[in-house]
């Protein structure tokens, strides 16, 4: 919802920029713009860089196959070493 009311607050930015015929305004809401997108693909791929371990399916399917040996193989395989 915040990024919601964010976006709109930018929009109303942009059209009282054109309607004002202001270019600074026009200049910083974009500004603006760009910095949040930065903050939302580093957040992003922070959050996909967490990922190191498999899926549960496939936690429980080496957990129900082979000995010792063959599970730890199975995890680091999964695991993509």
């Amino acid at each position: 919802m915040i990024v919601i009311f964010g976006a709109l607050a930018l929009m109303v930015g942009v059209i009282a920029s054109l309607a004002l015929e202001s270019w600074w305004i026009l200049v910083a809401v974009m500004a603006l713009h760009a910095t949040a997108s930065a903050v939302v693909i580093v957040y992003a791929l922070r959050q996909a860089d967490k990922g190191d371990k498999p899926d549960p399916v496939t936690v429980a399917r080496i957990e129900e196959e082979g000995s010792e040996a063959e599970r730890d193989r199975m995890h680091r395989q999964a695991l993509g070493s």
